[in-house]
Parts: structure tokens; sequence; C-alpha cells
């Protein structure tokens, strides 16, 4: 049966505006991924705040919401250009202790930390992840990253500018160590939903086995 021009016409209108509506949409996309990311930097001194003064399960719970590898790598490359600056400023105040104006212990320990910290960052936490999950974690290795850069950047960067302070800053950078492992462990138990004793479990094989690398590697940088 034939039908009117005005008839196909108005057949044609809802096709046309989906072929409208369909790139409308591509367009959009980026700006919104765009826009939460940029909510979620903003919201970072506030949550860096609640992580190290009001930390709970909860608390890291919430922050996996807006977790995205871009918010991760902007927070872990920021720590590492920070933590390499104030590395080269605590290895000049200490020259002349050491005598040396140059050595590869001192570039690891100063630029080299632009790569050092993502390095050791992620070797820990694939090793948390791995043990997690023998351990019955049921996280993401994007949530576990995420949650702990909330504690490990801010005292990352609060380490170094304790070590600017001759004696007492390291009598405080062992404390302000102590109480990191204490939230990290809060951390994995919330990004994996594990319980306290599998999460303590959890963080101190990693950090023993990391703990003996690193005293071998600046044991050689250091020869």
């Amino acid at each position: 049966m034939a039908q009117s021009p005005q008839q196909e016409k108005t057949q044609s209108e809802p096709i046309a505006s989906a072929d409208h509506a369909a790139p409308a949409a591509q367009a959009t996309s980026p700006s919104i991924s765009s826009s939460s990311l940029s909510a979620a930097l903003s919201q970072l001194p506030q949550q860096y705040f609640k992580a190290i003064f009001k930390p709970s399960v909860a608390a890291y719970t919430q922050s996996k919401e807006q977790a995205s590898w871009a918010l991760v790598w902007i927070q872990l490359l920021a720590w590492a250009v920070l933590d390499a600056a104030l590395g080269v400023l605590v290895n000049l105040i200490s020259l002349p202790a050491t005598g040396s104006s140059f050595s590869l212990f001192g570039f690891a320990t100063s630029y080299g930390l632009v790569l050092v910290v993502p390095a050791l960052f992620f070797l820990l936490m694939g090793m948390i992840y791995a043990l997690a999950k023998l351990l019955g974690g049921q996280g993401s290795f994007l949530e576990l990253c995420n949650a702990s850069l909330s504690v490990q950047a801010p005292l990352g960067i609060g380490s170094k500018l304790l070590a600017l302070i001759p004696v007492v800053g390291r009598i405080l950078n062992s404390v302000l160590s102590l109480y990191g492992i204490v939230l990290q462990v809060i951390v994995i138990m919330a990004a994996q939903r594990l319980g306290k004793g599998r999460a303590i479990a959890t963080l101190l094989i990693p950090l023993i086995a990391a703990g003996v690398l690193a005293a071998l590697f600046f044991l050689l940088m250091k020869k």
C-alpha cells in the first residue's frame, strides 16, 4: 500500500533523530569523563586529610567510587616529582656529612625517585594484591592502588619534609612509618574485604621482602 509523502517524512524523522543523537552522545562522553576526573582531583586534599587523620574501613571504601587509572597515575607522578625535589634538598643538606658531590646512591634518592617511587609502589602493590587473593581478597588491583595512594602519597611527602629536620626528623620518620603500616592494614581491609589478621599478614610479608631488597640495593649503591 502506497504511503503519502507526509507519512514517509513522519516515519523518517525518528531515524534521523537517532542518527543525530548517537554522535552527540559520543561527543559528550569525553567531557563527562574529564569533569569526573577534575572533581576527583579537587577532592584529593579532603580525601588525604580523612585518610590520615580519620582512618576507617568506611572512609577507604568510599574512595573506590572515584577510582580510575588516570587518577592513580596523576597522584603517583605528582608524588614522585615532589619526592625527587625534596630528595635533592635532603641530599644537599647532608652533603657535608657524606663528603661526596655525586653518587649513584645520591641519584637514586633524589632525581631517580621519579622512577623509583612508581616502580616500588607497583612492586609492593603487586605483592600485596597477589597475597590478598591467596587469602580470599575480593577487591580489584585498581581499588587497592587508589586507596593505598590516599595514605602513601601524603605520608611519603611528609617523610621527606621530616628528613629536612636534623636528628629529630629521623625519630619522627620512624613514628610516621609505623603509623603508615597501621593505615595500610586498614586500606587492605577496605580494598580487599579482608579481616584484620589476614590484612596484617598480607602486608607484613611484602614489607619484609621489600625491606631486604631495599637494604641490598642501597648497600650496592654505596659501594
